[in-house]
């Protein structure tokens, strides 16, 4: 199958999400561990839910990846 150029495109913007949602999970444990260190639980409980989010788009964006790039 020949991929066109808007297809690799879209391919190209959706695997620069992921690095950047990789980055953001990068840093969100030390916010998490500043947060916990203040006694701020809500922002804790916060940031570990913004976390599991992420990550739970993060693996569906990457799991796209790894089909279209199977498709093609």
């Amino acid at each position: 199958m020949m991929i066109n150029n808007s297809q690799n495109e879209n391919y190209c913007k959706s695997a620069n999400q992921v690095i950047k949602k990789l980055k953001f999970l990068l840093h969100i444990d030390k916010q998490i561990t500043d947060a916990h260190n203040q006694g701020n639980t809500q922002a804790e409980m916060t940031l570990r839910i913004v976390k599991a989010v992420q990550q739970r788009h993060t693996n569906l964006m990457k799991d796209f990846l790894v089909a279209e790039a199977s498709a093609s």
